[in-house]
């Protein structure tokens, strides 16, 4: 549950921080921001997956 609620406040922050991105620079930078950041978390969770699944695995 913990994992749950880091993955939606994480991608709260993406949403704010598009939408300031948006109003101060412009959509296409807000855009690039956001294909990024939602890629990274996406790669981020799979290694972790990955990783918890390995240690449990060892135990």
């Amino acid at each position: 549950m913990k994992k749950v609620m880091i993955a939606v406040a994480a991608m709260m922050g993406i949403i704010i921080i598009r939408m300031i991105l948006s109003f101060t620079v412009n959509e296409q930078v807000a855009e690039v921001f956001t294909k990024v950041s939602i890629g990274f978390l996406f790669f981020y969770f799979i290694l972790l997956f990955v990783k918890n699944r390995r240690d449990s695995r060892k135990s």
